[in-house]
Order: C-alpha cells, then sequence, then structure tokens
C-alpha cells in the first residue's frame, strides 16, 4: 500500500486507517497473541492437578502476556514510522526498541489508576459512609465500562506517546486528553470504533460460551486497531 498523502480530507483518512489495519499482517499477529493471552487465562489447573503442572499453567501465562506486550509495543512503533502496512518483520524489529519504555509506562499507567481508585474508595466508604463490600463490588462491576469510555477519552495517549517518543506518563495523558478535546467535532468515528465493543458486551451473557468472548476480543481489537491507526496519521499530520 503506497505512502498516503501528508494530509487528506476526513473520509480518506477513515478509510485509510480500515484499509491499512486489516492489510496489516503484523496487526494481526498481534491479534492472534491477544486471543492465545485470552485461552491461556481461562485454562484452570484441574483439581488435584500437581504442582508442577500449576507452575506450568502460570509461566504459560506470563509468556503470553509477555509476547502480547511485546508485539503491541512493536506495533505502536513501527506504526508510527510511516503509513504503510505493517509486515511482522516490522512489529518484532519494533518491540526491541521500545519493549521496555512501554512496559514501564504500563505500569506507571496501571498505579496512577489504582491510586486514583483507592481516593475513589475512601471517599465513598469514609466522607460518604458507605460499606466498604458494598461499595467495592460496585466498582468491580462498573470497571469494565468505566474502562472502556477511558480508553475513548485517551484515545490520543498511545499515539502521542509513540509519535512523539515521549514516555513521560503525566505529560503525555495531558496531551493526550488536550489532542481529544482539540478534535471533539470529529469524534464520532472514534467513539464508534472504541464504545462499539463495549455497548455489545453489555448485552451478552456473563457466563457465555468461550468462542464467543473471543469473537468479540477479536472484533474490539481489530475496531482499536483502526481508532490508533487513525490517531497516529491525524498526529503525523498536525506535525507535518
Amino acid at each position: 500500500m503506497p505512502d498516503s498523502p501528508h494530509h487528506l480530507t476526513e473520509s480518506a483518512r477513515r478509510l485509510h486507517a480500515v484499509v491499512r489495519t486489516l492489510l496489516s499482517r503484523g496487526l494481526w499477529l498481534v491479534l492472534a497473541a491477544q486471543l492465545a493471552l485470552i485461552l491461556s487465562l481461562q485454562w484452570r489447573v484441574p483439581e488435584g492437578g500437581s504442582s508442577l503442572l500449576a507452575s506450568f499453567a502460570i509461566s504459560l501465562t506470563a509468556l503470553a502476556l509477555m509476547l502480547f506486550f511485546y508485539l503491541q509495543a512493536g506495533a505502536f512503533h513501527a506504526l508510527a514510522q510511516g503509513r504503510d502496512a505493517l509486515s511482522v518483520e516490522e512489529i518484532v524489529r519494533g518491540g526491541k526498541v521500545v519493549f521496555s519504555a512501554f512496559v514501564w509506562l504500563t505500569l506507571k499507567a496501571g498505579l496512577l489508576l489504582m491510586a486514583v481508585i483507592n481516593v475513589v474508595t475512601f471517599f465513598v466508604v469514609f466522607a460518604g459512609g458507605y460499606d466498604l463490600k458494598a461499595t467495592t463490588q460496585l466498582l468491580t462491576s462498573v470497571f469494565g465500562p468505566v474502562s472502556g469510555v477511558l480508553s475513548f477519552i485517551f484515545v490520543y495517549w498511545l499515539p502521542w506517546v509513540f509519535v512523539r517518543r515521549e514516555f513521560s506518563l503525566l505529560p503525555s495523558l495531558r496531551a493526550g486528553l488536550t489532542m481529544a478535546w482539540t478534535r471533539l467535532p470529529q469524534s464520532a468515528f472514534l467513539a464508534f470504533l472504541m464504545l462499539a465493543p463495549l455497548l455489545i458486551s453489555l448485552f451478552l451473557p456473563a457466563d457465555g460460551p468461550l468462542w464467543l468472548d473471543l469473537a468479540v476480543s477479536l472484533v474490539a481489537g481489530i475496531l482499536g486497531w483502526i481508532a490508533y491507526v487513525y490517531c497516529v496519521e491525524v498526529l503525523q499530520e498536525a506535525l507535518s
């Protein structure tokens, strides 16, 4: 797929993001790793299983998680370097460049999210006088939907990190949020990509079959990468 012009119309930019995502073999590898991670998390050691089997299950899950993070980091990096479809080789090479910085950034973001949750819990329980168990159950039940909404609000965060190669947490979060606010009139496309899987999941049974969870995860992954490609190219055009 040839390079696109530096500045596209909104419709052309959206179409280019869809086509680039679907033609990127490297991104399909990331999606395969995502499904493998879900499968590894679903596997349970049978009752009476040996400690060796349990250790193997933990090691397998950890390996699947690290592989997913490595390929995801490589994809983020490679997409920000150009405007073509990505090969598997580009993603593997990209992972070597940014893996440690990406993991550290992810850990910091996770710690910040945990701190925010703890502060909210403290105010609800101690300042509001609510029951701790009921509050914890409520926060657990809304964690998925809230995470989906936050992924839309901060949709420009990781694209900004990799286009600008700025891995500082708070400055990059602020810059991503500012970009999202600036482009709010053009956000309908991103809202569909980021929130459609969330809306679908709300109507699915909690104990549905594994194949359904995998299908929803695959669709969410494809739409998420389209959104990421779109945001990357918006930022590339803004800096060109």
